[in-house]
């Protein structure tokens, strides 16, 4: 079971298992929620178990769908056998990534965040590694000394979509879901973050409209849109190309009438955050960072998946 035990307060360490993944998913809530506490985002630091189960309904198939293909998935389970702790990443093409990893504020112990960390994000698990990283200081430190750095900020661009219009010269088409879908957007993602992750684009393809740019025929961008209030991703092989797609995606949230909208954009895209500025959209104060030991990623075209547990 790869146990680990510690006294200073007593817990324990082991892999999860299937039952274990709404008390997990309830000790990612109460530590987001505490976090956001501190940062004066929220009133109080307390989250109710109504409250878990309601975020629950909303973010159950994405936390299902990591969950199922996780390459680490770790649980700290106190004395009394309350899940605690959890640590989670997913591995694509050579690429982890950790997705979750958060202790319940009520026990936070020392070491146990680093025993967590240790399992679910090894230095020797892949080719590169990243993190979508908040700015708790206590786990910036622990992510600094797993070996990676900061690569760029990360806000989220928010606004009630709006039609508009961008002068392109991309054609710009509709993608239904399939294997020749995912091939061409897996080359895109590749060319831009250095691995594909089918699984991913498959999962999405199935849940979010989507778009392809051309320009003489070759594939040179994509785009997710909006179902709910999340978003993405895009990506481009040159920045310029990005307002055409984030037009693409507004229009149609605006036509569906999506009530508001929230992409998660890398401050190094500064040709989407010239496009957000321009449409008057404000920025969310929760700020996080990419961090990774693979400095190469082109995230200047790029917007992220949202929700924001991968990239």
């Amino acid at each position: 079971m790869g146990l680990e035990r510690s006294t200073d307060p007593p817990f324990v360490i082991r892999r999860a298992e299937d039952g274990d993944i709404l008390a997990a998913y309830a000790v990612f809530r109460r530590s987001l929620g505490a976090y956001l506490h501190r940062l004066g985002f929220i009133d109080s630091p307390t989250i109710t178990d109504e409250m878990v189960r309601e975020s629950w309904t909303v973010r159950r198939t994405w936390v299902e769908h990591l969950w199922r293909t996780a390459a680490e998935n770790w649980v700290a389970v106190d004395p009394n056998g309350r899940v605690v702790g959890w640590a989670q990443s997913a591995e694509r093409d050579g690429h982890l990534e950790l997705t979750f990893f958060f202790v319940n504020p009520d026990v936070q112990s020392k070491g146990m965040g680093r025993a967590l960390l240790d399992r679910a994000f090894p230095r020797d698990r892949a080719a590169h590694r990243a993190i979508f990283a908040t700015q708790d200081p206590r786990a910036l430190s622990l992510y600094l000394r797993s070996g990676v750095r900061f690569v760029t900020t990360v806000v989220d661009f928010a606004a009630k979509p709006r039609p508009t219009t961008v002068t392109t010269d991309l054609e710009i088409e509709p993608i239904m879901p399939g294997p020749a879908a995912i091939e061409v957007i897996a080359g895109i993602e590749t060319a831009i973050l250095g691995h594909r992750r089918d699984i991913d684009i498959a999962f999405l393809l199935d849940r979010r409209p989507a778009w392809l740019a051309r320009r003489g025929g070759k594939v040179v961008g994509f785009a997710f849109g909006a179902r709910g209030d999340t978003v993405g991703p895009l990506g481009v092989l040159e920045p310029d190309d990005m307002p055409a797609l984030l037009a693409v995606v507004e229009n149609e949230a605006a036509e569906v009438g999506v009530p508001e909208l929230f992409f998660s954009t890398p401050l190094a895209n500064a040709v989407a955050v010239d496009y957000f500025l321009g449409r008057g959209y404000r920025i969310d104060p929760f700020v996080a960072a990419i961090l990774a030991d693979d400095l190469s990623m082109h995230l200047d075209r790029w917007i992220h998946t949202n929700p924001s547990y991968i990239l």
